[in-house]
């Protein structure tokens, strides 16, 4: 199988504990999804070997019995996808430059499959991503059961434990600064973060109550700059609680204006309000450059389900597709790290060549890249 050597080889680096078997599996998982582009299991069983010497010449039962060592896999309740997929993060961030500030940006993603009986499954998924040149390199995803959330646990507490997972995991010296739309904007949430020495940048939602130093209420909304301008608030106290003002203190950048380069382009309009943005940085400006990231985890939403067919996964069980999403996980960051500027693993003038019109993303070019070579050097240190 194409790549299988140089995944199963990063996989035995990077998790040495792992049984013969477990990583074998997982190399194997992961170069199906490079090769196949699916995440149907029966597409990605097609790309499975098959032995050599075979006691018949066409077996008849040869696809289910890959379709089963795939299924056995996803279903092996010693794999933890969350330790999996964290074991991997100081090793992508070590291939990024170990950055002294990093983007984390958070999101969920929602979507319903039609499984093998008929019934409809409503799922949703945690991801958390590094942006990076319009895409986000992944770094942990997991999937849970919108109608059957967890007894124990709140969708707060879900998302708390996903970030905490790669807080902890990230190198020494590196800042994590979390980038988190208006679902996010809870003062529990912001709390935590701070207790937890995340900086962020959230957007909230116009209407809520700040409090200033001297007492003084006001509502977003109420005091928005000129369109092209932008205003800043520090040291408010973001929220009520029982008609008093939360103990938790923030800045407030409120930015209605494009960036410069966008400005200039005629097909890119104002736009229609202001952004609200709570944040832990003392720049304006720097809180709504590192907001406007955060759109890009979109992009790779958007990549998992046209060009990997995420929501046509016939998978019931969240356990089992969490395992699944952990190799889409580190297939897609290796995508990622082959096609960066930064890693100096893509050809000069690979984005010419590569390109049909336009301007190709990272995952394009990474894409065309494997189609063109067999053997690509590990981008992961």
């Amino acid at each position: 199988m194409r790549w299988y050597a140089e995944v199963h080889a990063t996989v035995q680096r990077v998790l040495p504990t792992l049984r013969a078997t477990q990583a074998a599996n997982l190399a194997l998982l992961v170069s199906a999804i490079l090769a196949r582009r699916t995440l149907s299991l029966s597409g990605l069983a097609r790309a499975y070997p098959t032995a050599t010497v075979r006691r018949r010449a066409r077996p008849k039962h040869d696809l289910l019995h890959r379709v089963k060592r795939l299924w056995r896999f996803v279903g092996n309740v010693r794999l933890d996808a969350l330790a999996l997929q964290a074991a991997f993060i100081p090793h992508a961030v070590a291939a990024l430059g170990r950055p002294r500030r990093l983007g984390l940006a958070v999101d969920w993603t929602m979507f319903d499959t039609r499984l093998v009986d008929g019934t409809r499954r409503r799922y949703q998924v945690l991801r958390v991503a590094v942006p990076r040149c319009g895409r986000a390199l992944p770094l942990l995803q997991v999937a849970y059961d919108r109608d059957a959330l967890p007894a124990d646990q709140g969708q707060s507490q879900l998302e708390e434990a996903a970030l905490l997972a790669v807080l902890r995991a990230l190198p020494p010296g590196v800042v994590p600064v979390v980038l988190a739309d208006r679902g996010f904007a809870r003062a529990p949430f912001l709390a935590w973060l701070q207790r937890h020495g995340a900086g962020f940048v959230v957007r909230v939602t116009r209407g809520t109550c700040l409090t200033e130093a001297d007492g003084t209420r006001w509502k977003l909304g109420q005091r928005d700059p000129a369109p092209g301008r932008l205003s800043w608030h520090p040291g408010v106290r973001y929220g009520l609680y029982h008609g008093r003002p939360r103990d938790v203190t923030i800045n407030v950048a409120q930015c209605w204006r494009l960036p410069r380069h966008q400005a200039r382009d005629p097909r890119h309009h104002p736009p229609a309000a202001p952004w609200y943005l709570a944040t832990d940085l003392t720049c304006p400006a720097q809180a709504a450059a590192w907001y406007r990231q955060r759109g890009w985890i979109e992009q790779s939403f958007k990549d998992s389900t046209s060009r990997f067919g995420l929501a046509k996964t016939q998978i019931a069980c969240p356990q089992r597709l969490s395992r699944l999403l952990a190799a889409l996980t580190l297939a897609l960051a290796w995508l990622a790290l082959l096609a960066l500027p930064t890693t100096r693993l893509l050809p000069p003038a690979w984005p010419a060549h590569a390109a049909a019109w336009g301007r190709p993303s990272i995952t394009t070019l990474a894409l065309a890249l494997l189609d063109e070579r067999h053997a690509l050097p590990c981008p992961f240190t």
